[in-house]
């Protein structure tokens, strides 16, 4: 077997923690498996350990942090079997290691495992009797000890005190967790006024006893702000419902008198696009009731022409009707004006558009004059995908509507028309010009 083709494998000494120990040619491989975060910050302690005494001079390895490839190499050194001096256990107190980490060689440290060591098992056929079989007896000693410490510690669980993290960072509070044995759970807050990534709130509050295991919930701050969204023309209900939905407030709410239809929103304050914390308020300008008797139009589009007729007629308006090829069926409204939800004087107009399907008849409107054919065959851009569809011929009579209705892909429209004089198509998508040609 290669390590991360370079080290090829002489033994397998030991494994155990999720860290192999192996003999490789010139040396030693401690090699993690690294599957949870846990694992990974108990290797990133240990690199740091390594670096520690590399810097002072202590230490010789190759370390890989590469993903799938946690292992630190140590090249192969006689050891001397003496204690640690002061300086290495000193370097490595602050990462939890003791002298039962460290192999000493003749003038430096040889390695550095990950767990108490079983020299028998590195230094396999060296040194003498007790030099084997004491480093066993140690471990055995220690096993013992460690045994009834976790009996005692499963039997009378300990507890920690929960600290007091609001206003700290999230890594400073995972930082004081995370030797506690309790668990952390984190879910996001607003406070703009605040700054971003800092605890809001925390649960249990500090100083709180928990046994090991327990979770600590944490609101963490993300402090985003919202634009103010562009409500006018809006009924003021629908508004409402948007306002809403982004987490703010309505405010206010003054009526005057307009030209739009009651309940119709006129302005905002703040504006539209003005950036907003979350929960903020907004203030809202309707449109008021009109003086005079007024009917309000009923909401047609989507119905078909009979149901959308005996509507209006119902509420006394006068339906005029205006029919449009269109790929939606046959009969359906596709358009309304004025819209749904406008007060208006008994008897005013009201134009429906209204899908039928073939090509579309223009009127001769100048008896005797030539007309001439030009041939439409038009398949819809990937602009038009999903948007509004309008498409006009316009020529010396006019502008006359060959296709209205929603817009898809590739979709094919194509016909031969009549034309008096200069023709031009003009194809419009949601009300704005995209594109003009002569047939």
């Amino acid at each position: 077997m290669l390590l991360d083709d370079r080290y090829p494998v002489l033994e397998t000494l030991e494994s155990r923690d999720g860290v192999t120990l192996y003999r490789v040619e010139g040396g030693l491989v401690f090699y993690f498996d690294v599957r949870t975060p846990q694992d990974k910050d108990r290797f990133y302690r240990y690199r740091a350990a390594i670096r520690r005494l590399e810097e002072l001079g202590l230490l010789e390895a190759q370390v890989s942090a590469k993903p799938g490839r946690y292992y630190a190499f140590f090249p192969e050194r006689p050891l001397s079997g003496r204690r640690p001096p002061k300086e290495v256990l000193a370097a490595l107190a602050p990462f939890g290691f003791g002298p039962e980490h460290v192999a000493m060689g003749e003038d430096k440290v040889a390695y550095l495992a990950p767990w108490p060591l079983r020299l028998g098992a590195a230094r396999r056929g060296r040194g003498g009797f007790w030099s084997r079989v004491a480093p066993g007896l140690f471990l055995l000693g220690l096993g013992l000890l460690l045994l009834a410490q976790g009996l005692y510690r499963y039997f009378n669980p300990p507890e920690y005190v929960v600290p007091d993290l609001v206003g700290k960072t999230a890594r400073e509070a995972f930082l004081l967790l995370r030797d506690t044995g309790l668990g952390l759970e984190v879910e996001e807050g607003n406070d703009p006024s605040r700054p971003k990534e800092v605890v809001l709130e925390q649960d249990p509050p500090p100083g709180t006893r928990l046994r090991a295991g327990r979770v600590v919930r944490l609101v963490l701050n993300q402090a985003r702000l919202v634009p103010v969204p562009d409500l006018r023309g809006l009924p003021r209900a629908e508004a409402e419902d948007r306002l809403s939905g982004l987490g703010f407030q309505v405010g206010r709410v003054a009526a005057v008198e307009a030209e739009e239809a009651a309940g119709t929103v006129l302005a905002t304050s703040p504006p539209a696009g003005t950036p907003m914390a979350y929960g903020a308020r907004v203030d809202l300008l309707v449109a008021g009731e009109r003086s005079g008797e007024r009917v309000v139009v009923p909401r047609l589009v989507g119905l078909k022409r009979e149901d959308a007729l005996f509507l209006l007629n119902a509420a006394g308006l006068l339906p005029q009707v205006e029919e449009v090829p269109s790929g939606a069926p046959e009969g359906l409204v596709l358009a309304q004006v004025p819209g749904p939800g406008e007060a208006v004087l008994p008897g005013s107009p009201v134009r429906l558009r209204v899908a039928v399907q073939g090509a579309v008849q223009l009127p001769e409107a100048f008896p005797g004059t030539p007309l001439r054919s030009v041939v439409l065959a038009l398949d819809l851009p990937p602009e038009a995908q999903g948007r509004q569809v309008r498409l006009l011929l316009v020529d010396a009579r006019g502008a006359q509507v060959v296709y209205e209705g929603p817009g898809e892909e590739g979709l094919r429209l194509s016909g031969t028309y009549q034309v008096l004089g200069e023709a031009r198509f003009r194809l419009y998508l949601d009300g704005e010009l995209f594109q003009e040609w002569a047939p």
